[in-house]
């Protein structure tokens, strides 16, 4: 989140949003939002998540694009977290003209611990994203969502990143604006499929926030994940980081293809588009975060310097041919 964003947020936005949904004031509790403002919270009898977003990040249209999306897999049979009604039995609500509010249901569910799951849930989120990819084949967009190019971190790189990455920024875009948008292969995806946005309730998998849902290659949304559950050489290196790459990969395939197919051509695509993940990943760090605060830890530097170096040097993130897998 931009730091000027977080200036703007004050106590009264949160009460207002809060009253909306008839939320309890101090039932609230902060959650660990990126992009938003995230809250848990009780609404009588029971606990929801309350997001609040500044409309240059998601206004009113973009929001309800998103909550059309949600709304249509859920009643396809996805178990998404449907979007709740506020007291008034509306699904947004704007608050000073600044920031757009929602909320929705909260699903059971721990937050799921980097390559420390098991074979069977990983299996069951790639299930679960393979379900998306097939529903989005078929929906009927009436809302407009963005496109993979018109991601803000990607739109902003530029203006946050050092410039010795910027050249080969430029060819990485062009690279993946050269792909073909077959229309098995191209559509309206979850964007952010990631450990923060799954959740483990007993192996069974529930994928959360459609707030970065954009039309791009379904493969976007294979290699994103893959960027996150492969710890960083810092942490883990050699074999047993491939290890925990081919299990994770492996087992969210078996997954995956139990819902949707995707051609080999694609999937050889995978590197590319991790390293479009990590353009987007250093952008946020860059925007978003002080180096010299004290909540940089060492791990933080080292990831940093772990995407700002393959950027640069057009490094794979992992050595590996997941075609082969």
């Amino acid at each position: 989140m931009d730091k000027k964003i977080k200036q703007l947020f004050t106590q009264d936005i949160l009460r207002q949003a809060a009253e909306r949904y008839g939320i309890r004031e101090d039932s609230l509790n902060e959650l660990n939002g990126f992009q938003n403002f995230v809250y848990s919270g009780m609404a009588g009898d029971r606990e929801v998540i309350l997001r609040i977003a500044h409309v240059t990040h998601r206004n009113e249209a973009l929001t309800k694009a998103e909550l059309d999306f949600i709304m249509f897999l859920a009643e396809s049979g996805v178990k998404a977290a449907r979007p709740i009604q506020s007291l008034t039995g509306d699904l947004l609500h704007s608050i000073d003209d600044a920031f757009v509010a929602t909320a929705f249901e909260k699903v059971p569910g721990r937050n799921a611990k980097i390559a420390e799951e098991s074979n069977t849930f990983y299996e069951n989120i790639g299930q679960f994203v393979g379900k998306i990819h097939k529903l989005s084949l078929r929906y009927p967009s009436q809302h407009v969502r963005c496109e993979w190019n018109e991601n803000a971190l990607l739109a902003s790189f530029k203006n946050y990143c050092p410039s010795e990455l910027h050249d080969r920024f430029d060819r990485l875009i062009g690279e993946v604006g050269a792909l073909s948008k077959d229309k098995d292969a191209y559509g309206l995806i979850h964007g952010d499929i990631s450990c923060g946005n799954y959740l483990n309730d007993g192996d069974k998998a529930h994928i959360i926030d459609f707030d970065e849902a954009e039309y791009c290659w379904f493969v976007s949304d294979i290699a994103t994940p893959l960027l996150y559950e492969i710890p960083i050489p810092w942490v883990v290196d050699g074999e047993a980081r491939k290890e925990i790459a081919k299990r994770f990969f492996s087992n969210f395939m078996n997954g995956y293809c139990k819902e949707n197919t995707i051609s080999q051509v694609w999937i050889k695509k995978i590197p590319l588009f991790i390293d479009l993940r990590q353009a987007r990943v250093l952008a946020a760090l860059y925007r978003s975060r002080d180096f010299n605060a004290p909540d940089w830890s060492e791990w933080n530097e080292q990831a940093r310097r772990f995407y700002y170096l393959n950027l640069l040097n057009n490094t794979p993130y992992i050595e590996l041919d997941f075609s082969k897998i």
